[in-house]
């Protein structure tokens, strides 16, 4: 079993609950959605140079397996799945059979963190298996891909009922905002949220206020810490 690998480094996890987690990141080659590409507007994506399929390197189950065990021997770090995207096409199955074979090594042994954390784009479907703890981005309409997010993944994270599941909103402006207000409640989301602006197009203090006046339920702002540490610096 093979899938397409950009880049597999550790570091600590820059976002969210995990933030400031020692982290081995799998990043995977390839992702169909382009956010905030518009006429006017330029893709924000923070990792461009591994959306392309051909990005990436053909690496099999057991290549990555020496890759883990080379950056942590000890097998305590979290192991987090991105992209790209960990769950499109050929990747899907890859990503099934590395978070599973972490999580039956993990669990026998009984190391922390288990289940492999994946950062996916909420437009494939994910699954309700334990051995997956996700991150799922909604894209707003300022990403311009608010159509091709999959909403039964709302139905299947209530079913999930995982402490450690995210949903994650990118603000790129109020409208972005007033519209994530209406999928939670349209969604009956409490899952837990978190919000990040667009870098340049939001001031993230602004963001702030919005939040302080609404309160979503289980939401939090959540920043870069990776970018305060080493700006756009790849394989940190």
């Amino acid at each position: 079993m093979f899938g397409k690998i950009h880049e597999i480094y550790s570091s600590i996890s820059g976002e969210g609950i995990s933030q400031g987690i020692p982290t081995v990141f799998i990043r995977f080659a390839g992702c169909s959605l382009r956010c905030g590409k518009t006429e006017s507007r330029s893709l924000w994506c923070d990792t461009a140079y591994a959306l392309g399929p051909n990005q990436g390197e053909e690496k099999s189950l057991e290549s990555i397996w020496m890759d883990l065990e080379n950056l942590d021997p000890h097998h305590g770090y979290q192991v987090l799945l991105s992209g790209g995207e960990p769950l499109e096409g050929k990747n899907r199955d890859l990503s099934i059979s590395i978070a599973n074979k972490i999580y039956k090594h993990r669990t026998e042994a009984g190391l922390p963190y288990p289940a492999a954390r994946v950062e996916t784009n909420g437009s494939e479907r994910i699954t309700e298996d334990a051995f997956f703890i996700f991150t799922m981005d909604y894209k707003l309409p300022g990403s311009g891909m608010e159509d091709r997010m999959d909403l039964e993944n709302f139905r299947i994270l209530e079913k999930r009922h995982n402490s450690l599941d995210e949903i994650k909103f990118v603000v790129r402006d109020r409208i972005d905002f007033d519209r994530s207000i209406e999928v939670i409640r349209e969604q009956k989301i409490h899952t837990n949220i978190l919000y990040s602006p667009v870098h340049g197009e939001v001031d993230a203090k602004e963001l702030v206020e919005w939040i302080k006046v609404d309160n979503p339920p289980k939401c939090r702002l959540s920043l870069q810490i990776h970018k305060v540490l080493w700006g756009n610096q790849k394989g940190v």
